[in-house]
């Protein structure tokens, strides 16, 4: 008992150090609200992945729709189709100057570039680089096309096999159009040349629906699921890798790099 005392009597003589503020916030972090709580818990920003979603987004849009036509195969389609199929008079034109139809939007895109008096861009995404890839999986459309040939007129769906060039080509220029917008947004351009690069955008963007849409009837009435899968494969190996690869992922970094300026221009202008 008189120990107890002795020790009681001892505590009240010698001071208790004051806790420090690590102790403080590890024994008493639930209710503790001052100032310091921002530097003991920094809100980390999320880096938002713009360049991987537009690579990527797209072209698992391209597949699912395929994919989606083949599971509703039905076959069977008679001649007359501007009964049923909506797209019709864009499959007529398709057929015709399908390979020429992401051009459209690449010229646009070259027009904004000249109304902006630059380029606005680095040079691995530039209209006329992008022209040049194009033309070169063009070529590999057609060689792979006659090389199936070999196998009988039915080797493959040359429709899907076309419509995976121009859907990278118009995904391409989407990407880069939407990367030029931002820049230009940044450094103020002309008018005009704003609106050019909008005008890619939406180019873009309506030539992968329409070629979505017209893919999708393709591979529920007129090819078997067997000849689509292999048009499926064999344009994203021939085709859309080499546009994914040389104009996409080039297209999207800047496109990421294009945001960041226009964040970082923005909070300037509200600092």
């Amino acid at each position: 008992m008189h120990e107890e005392e002795r020790m009681s009597s001892l505590r009240r003589r010698i001071p208790i150090p004051p806790q420090p503020p690590e102790t403080q916030t590890m024994s008493s972090s639930s209710d503790f609200s001052g100032p310091g709580r921002e530097l003991r818990q920094p809100r980390q920003t999320r880096h938002f992945p713009i360049s991987r979603v537009a690579v990527a987004a797209p072209q698992l849009v391209w597949i699912m729709t395929i994919v989606l036509g083949m599971g509703m195969h039905r076959g069977n389609a008679s001649s007359d189709t501007s009964s049923y199929l909506p797209l019709a008079w864009y499959d007529g034109i398709f057929i015709h100057i399908g390979q020429l139809l992401s051009f459209i939007p690449l010229g646009t895109r070259a027009m904004a570039s000249f109304l902006s008096g630059a380029s606005n861009m680095a040079k691995d995404v530039s209209a006329s680089r992008a022209g040049l890839v194009y033309a070169f999986a063009a070529i590999i459309r057609l060689s792979v096309y006659f090389a199936a040939g070999l196998f009988g007129e039915h080797a493959m769906s040359d429709h899907i096999f076309l419509g995976a060039c121009v859907f990278s080509s118009a995904h391409a220029e989407a990407v880069a159009g939407l990367a030029m917008l931002a820049r230009m947004c940044v450094i103020k351009s002309t008018v005009f040349a704003t609106l050019s690069a909008a005008l890619v955008v939406l180019q873009s963007f309506c030539l992968m629906g329409l070629q979505c849409g017209d893919s999708w009837f393709t591979a529920i009435y007129f090819h078997t699921p067997a000849e689509t899968m292999i048009a499926l494969v064999l344009g994203l190996l021939a085709c859309q890798a080499v546009t994914i690869g040389m104009v996409i992922i080039p297209a999207a970094s800047a496109l990421e790099l294009a945001v960041i300026a226009l964040r970082e221009s923005r909070d300037s202008r509200l600092g």
